[in-house]
């Protein structure tokens, strides 16, 4: 009787204990000791247990507000498939110092994406050019770490911000620095697997240290075949004085002939375009608002998209007053309005329009969205005009997307996840 009360006794201290470091645990959280909450806050947004750990706060109505919203791996209609598989890059790419050129505000390892005849080919900002033999065996294998081969090259960019491929060349857009000024540059060369020796493409002589390059596609205009190109100026509260300039072309998306490589503004009143999808007559491209206002624009030749007299967002210094900073609408003005526009600093980064059904719940042509801060891919539904969009749905992925490539093999999405330096597979199980 006695070992038996002591076994009970025993138990009993254990439940105790139990207890008390549930308590604590509950009170660290309740008071924010080592920042646990925060950790939790931003971590999980959709945990319910957030709603009785933090019953009273902003944090309950943070829970609320997700009502009848789905987390991975679930979408709303169907189900997601994410696979994460870690790249192997050079050393320089992990030097913090290196790290500090790939954006202007933080520090990142940003890559882009290619998927040339079932190789993967990647170009890290510091024009470390490299890739994989099969793209289909990374995607396909349990393996979550590859490492890259290197292809050597002769750039020297300060930073490169995107990749492109047309008819077996390989197109890298980049800044580098002349005299201390910023200039821009397009360089092109031969894909081969030994030594890519890039050529002079597109190099205007202006400079500016707050102006850079971003997206490039292919694109025929009046019958001539051509690269679109998109310029940006800028930073922060301070939007440049060059977007609206017809002489300039920094705030535009820039037209540059492939027979003759002259080159014209094809848009202006752009602000940061980071993603671009031209195919046939249709060319989509988003773009950067300043706090808050990201935006989607369907692109016409000549077209005036506004910036930096017309924004749906606000200065990153707003304040709540009662006079907008920036006018309110775009048409009224003489400007194109855009398809859509975000009251949310999005970050928004590539787009694609995937032809081939990536799901059963989808139409066919679907508007892909990466994005940067919102750490989302989103899907969109359009119109048949692709004037506007007619549904638009978030997938939390907790990643920052840098690029965004389709693979139809697989029907699956390619991600550059710059934060780790990972390549995302996205795919749908319907």
């Amino acid at each position: 009787m006695k070992t038996f009360l002591l076994k009970i006794l025993s138990k009993f201290k254990t439940l105790i204990a139990i207890l008390i470091i549930i308590l604590i645990c509950i009170l660290a959280v309740h008071f924010n000791f080592f920042q646990i909450k925060t950790k939790i806050y931003e971590s999980y947004p959709n945990l319910f247990l957030r709603n009785f750990l933090f019953k009273g706060s902003s944090v309950k109505n943070n829970v609320l507000n997700d009502y009848n919203v789905r987390f991975l791996p679930y979408s709303q209609f169907f189900k997601l498939n994410l696979e994460k598989k870690k790249l192997i890059f050079d050393k320089k790419y992990y030097n913090p110092q290196s790290q500090n050129k790939s954006t202007a505000y933080s520090t990142w390892g940003s890559f882009y994406l290619e998927n040339y005849k079932d190789k993967l080919v990647i170009t890290d900002y510091n024009g470390s050019i490299y890739y994989h033999d099969k793209l289909n065996e990374i995607i396909n294998s349990t393996t979550n770490k590859f490492k890259l081969k290197k292809i050597k090259n002769n750039l020297d960019p300060i930073r490169v911000y995107d990749t492109f491929f047309h008819e077996n060349k390989l197109y890298i857009s980049y800044t580098t620095k002349n005299d201390g000024c910023k200039r821009i540059n397009i360089s092109v060369a031969d894909f081969n697997l030994r030594f890519l020796k890039f050529n002079n493409f597109f190099n205007p002589v202006d400079c500016n240290n707050v102006g850079g390059i971003g997206r490039m596609q292919f694109f025929v205009h009046q019958n001539e075949p051509g690269i679109l190109v998109t310029t940006m100026e800028g930073m922060y509260d301070k939007p440049g004085v060059n977007s609206q300039n017809d002489k300039s072309i920094f705030g535009k998306i820039i037209f540059v002939n492939l027979k003759n490589l002259r080159y014209y503004n094809f848009s202006k009143g752009h602000r940061v375009a980071q993603g671009l999808y031209a195919n046939k007559d249709l060319i989509i491209a988003s773009e950067h608002g300043p706090r808050g206002g990201d935006e989607i624009n369907k692109i016409i030749y000549k077209g005036n998209y506004g910036w930096p007299i017309a924004s749906y967002g606000e200065r990153y210094d707003f304040k709540y007053e009662k006079k907008p900073n920036y006018k309110k609408d775009h048409a009224s003005f003489g400007f194109e309005e855009p398809i859509y526009a975000s009251p949310h600093g999005l970050g928004i980064s590539e787009i694609l329009i995937l032809k081939e059904n990536f799901s059963n719940f989808f139409k066919k042509d679907i508007l892909a969205i990466s994005t940067l801060g919102a750490k989302s891919i989103f899907f969109a539904n359009l119109d048949k005009k692709f004037s506007r969009i007619i549904s638009l749905e978030k997938i939390f992925l907790n990643e920052r997307i840098r690029d965004l490539k389709y693979h139809s093999n697989t029907n699956s999405l390619l991600l550059a996840f710059e934060e780790n330096g990972e390549l995302g597979i996205l795919s749908s199980e319907n």
